[in-house]
């Protein structure tokens, strides 16, 4: 039976011990990595991002089709292209500045970060409410148009449901998945901990312990003014 021989077999421990250091730190970044709120930042800024690219989609979509129709079609279908276009020109001025809103926020502290989260739920459901008024107006829009025989009335009703029925779909998905965010995020916010560590004055009064705590205290105070105040953030 052969024997290991000790120089390799230290060489494997050496080897294994180093694989061991420079993987606990990465595993330890990345259990805590949904502990930083600038990570909450980017994932609902790319989902943000995401939203926007949906909404350029659709908007590039109708006014392809709507420039088409318009130019193809007569009557309420002529309108109704003719609308699709219009209104899809404000959807992609949206999604641009949208996009382009995403690429310089400039929040850092993670009460901006959760304030801007919650803002932009709340313009999505802002947003949800104006889609039924826009329903309900395409709506009464088409039935005037129908009765009255007035074809332009009918197509632009009829594009107007189309597109607030799309605007409502994409508001209440987009805010389903991004109020999520927003909650664990404010429940992690609500989970934190903090303690200043300071410095007690000692229960035993002796010389040599008064002397070394007048130093130690004479050295917090100096550095104080140059450092912030050590914190320790424990989440349960």
């Amino acid at each position: 039976m052969s024997k290991y021989n000790p120089i390799h077999l230290n060489r494997i421990h050496t080897l294994l011990l180093l694989c061991f250091i420079m993987g606990v730190p990465t595993w330890v970044m990345a259990q805590n990595g949904q502990q930083d709120p600038l990570w909450w930042q980017q994932q609902s800024l790319r989902l943000q991002q995401n939203g926007m690219l949906i909404l350029g989609s659709w908007a590039g979509l109708n006014l392809l089709t709507g420039g088409l129709g318009y130019a193809r079609t007569d009557g309420s279908r002529s309108y109704f292209h003719q609308m699709n276009a219009a209104w899809n020109t404000v959807n992609a001025g949206i999604a641009y500045f949208g996009y382009k809103g995403t690429l310089t926020n400039t929040s850092v502290t993670s009460a901006e970060i959760l304030n801007d989260m919650n803002r932009f739920d709340t313009i999505l459901l802002v947003n949800a409410g104006l889609d039924v008024l826009y329903i309900s107006g395409g709506a009464w829009l088409a039935y005037r148009g129908y009765k009255l025989g007035k074809e332009r009335w009918k197509g632009y009703g009829q594009s107007i449901i189309l597109q607030g029925s799309f605007l409502m779909a994409f508001d209440l998905l987009l805010y389903a998945s991004h109020s999520k965010l927003s909650k664990q995020l404010t429940s992690l916010q609500g989970t934190y901990l903090s303690w200043n560590w300071s410095l007690q004055p000692p229960q035993i009064h002796h010389p040599w312990i008064d002397h070394t705590y007048t130093m130690a205290t004479s050295w917090s105070e100096t550095f104080g003014h140059s450092l912030p105040v050590l914190q320790i953030q424990l989440l349960f």
